[in-house]
């Protein structure tokens, strides 16, 4: 089941946010170099482009997509670790695990991320079981505490009202931008595997809201619609450009540790196209050509609300033995007496708010166990004013919090 915030928009309409980076360096200056361990690094480079094969395969011409690669490595990730034999081959295979011990990489990676003190950015996982169901294996509950750093919970999944137990957790992860996840608990459920993510930055140069105005966004079925237009310029944005696109970053707090990076494409350009054909190596070129420069940035005040079911997805990308009762192989979780366990379903929702100040984003993944220096260049302006590309960085990790497509941009009030 898919939903969007803009329901009453045109189908002509997307919008997508990815918080981090395609590869697992420094996104902010080029020459830097990371200070996150490397662990940290390796799990988010796998993470990073596991994420924009998912993108790519969630993503549907003219339509918004909003997700956040990292929450869906993690949850998933959990899983992993409760799976064997051609399982976990698979599942490792699928998301470039191969060669990592994801197990400690997770541990790195989360310690950097909420270590965070520019932007509000934290992250939090959690197991539901019921013991009615499903006898934990002590071992995997203790590998969930100590590399996920994850809460453990026993409910009644018969019960109604655990659904509003589970739901009342990611919402406080998630400062309430996320608030019903889930929407039943089928009979066959028997563990559920969540994380949560959040975040929050102010820009590090802020936009004046009194520069804010009406503007035309043009759509893809040729339409346009009004939307309010943020402005701002000074010589210090970092700029790129090239026959497809025009590329810049907009950091956020006093270290600029984070940032996001808006990929407008040329007026004569698809965005379709520009999606279909991105890969990590573009996303470097990108970030490695973009230094700072006298400029204008137009950007729309927006807020953009996505979920998914990414079983379909997730099975496109190599992912079948884990969903398939007679094949996965997941005894290290534990054992039920309702029979083989098996990834039932894998739920995904993300919203992100932009405005003046900057930026908030959060989203949710829940795991459902079942079982059964040149001359100076001349100062460019660009205008988002059609759709366009934007993601969210962490400069140390290269970690992709979010990523999205914007064809279609509502005011967040």
């Amino acid at each position: 089941m898919k939903t969007n915030a803009f329901g009453k928009l045109s189908a002509g309409l997307a919008a997508a946010l990815l918080a981090g980076s395609f590869v697992a360096t420094n996104v902010s200056a080029k020459g830097e170099k990371s200070s996150a361990p490397e662990p940290a690094v390796k799990i988010a480079t796998a993470d990073n482009a596991f994420g924009l094969k998912l993108f790519k395969e969630l993503h549907q011409d003219g339509q918004n997509t909003f997700i956040s690669p990292t929450s869906i490595s993690v949850a998933m990730q959990m899983a992993n670790t409760a799976a064997g034999g051609d399982t976990r081959t698979e599942l490792d295979k699928a998301m470039g695990l191969e060669g990592i011990d994801a197990r400690e990489a997770n541990k790195a990676l989360m310690a950097e991320l909420n270590g965070r003190d520019g932007v509000k950015l934290a992250m939090a996982n959690s197991l539901w079981a019921d013991p009615t169901r499903i006898n934990l294996n002590e071992a995997y509950v203790k590998e969930t505490q100590e590399y996920f750093d994850s809460t453990v919970r026993a409910e009644d999944f018969s019960d109604k009202k655990t659904v509003g137990v589970i739901n009342d957790w990611i919402a406080g992860k998630t400062n309430n931008l996320i608030k019903d996840m889930l929407d039943e608990i089928p009979e066959n459920a028997v563990t559920y595997l969540i994380n949560a993510i959040y975040f929050k930055g102010d820009w590090s140069v802020q936009f004046k809201k009194e520069k804010t105005k009406d503007a035309e966004f043009h759509l893809t079925d040729g339409s346009t619609k009004t939307i309010r237009m943020m402005s701002r310029g000074d010589k210090r944005i970092a700029y790129t450009t090239d026959d497809n696109v025009e590329v810049c970053s907009l950091p956020y707090g006093k270290d600029e540790k984070a940032a996001m990076w808006i990929v407008l494409p040329k007026a004569d350009k698809d965005l379709d196209t520009i999606i279909a054909n991105l890969n990590s190596d573009q996303i470097a070129t990108w970030r490695d050509r973009a230094y700072k420069r006298q400029g204008t940035i137009n950007l729309p005040r927006f807020k953009l609300h996505y979920k998914e079911t990414l079983n379909d997805s997730l099975k496109a990308l190599g992912i079948s033995k884990a969903f398939d009762v007679d094949q996965a192989d997941f005894k290290h979780l534990g054992e039920s007496k309702l029979g083989p366990i098996y990834i039932s379903r894998v739920l995904h929702e993300a919203v992100v708010i932009v405005n003046e100040e900057g930026t908030e984003a959060a989203a949710a993944t829940v795991v459902e166990m079942g079982a059964g220096g040149a001359a100076p260049p001349k100062p460019f302006n660009m205008v988002c004013d059609r759709p366009f590309l934007f993601y969210i960085t962490d400069k140390d990790t290269g970690a992709i919090l979010f990523m999205g497509t914007c064809y279609n941009p509502d005011n967040p009030d």
